[in-house]
């Protein structure tokens, strides 16, 4: 697994509580929400095992479900503790927000990214993430 993704997928536990504060939901319907956060192939083994998780952890509780047209799913809602949870996780994440603004304004600014004119080359395309990419695309 890529560095990035360790760093998404522990993400995963704040945008779980964000979804449910929004609207409860069952285990599958959740993987799918987690699209619109990037994880279009979220592993649901990986998001049932964080929802029992934060289920023993109080942030969330769940009851079965039973449907006239399908099996019983198990629905998921936050709690008390988990709004204060997701709470916190805004300030820590909004102070995240800045440091990495100030990384990504600051990487924008250096003149060569491969190291001076020592480098004897042109800096690495840096990716479609990359602001300068970014904000051609936004023009």
């Amino acid at each position: 697994m890529a560095g990035h993704e360790v760093e998404r997928r522990a993400l995963l536990t704040p945008v779980l509580l964000l979804l449910l504060a929004e609207r409860r939901g069952h285990g599958y319907e959740l993987v799918q929400r987690l699209g619109a956060f990037g994880w279009a192939e979220a592993e649901s083994a990986h998001v049932y095992r964080l929802l029992r998780g934060m289920e023993r952890c109080g942030e969330v509780s769940s009851h079965w479900h039973a449907s006239a047209t399908g099996p019983a799913r198990r629905v998921y809602a936050i709690t008390q503790q988990g709004a204060m949870d997701l709470a916190l996780w805004f300030v820590r994440l909004g102070e995240l927000h800045s440091t990495l603004h100030l990384f990504l304004e600051r990487y924008v600014q250096l003149e060569d990214v491969a190291g001076g004119e020592s480098g004897g080359g042109e800096a690495p395309d840096p990716g479609p993430h990359h602001p300068d990419h970014m904000r051609r695309m936004r023009r």
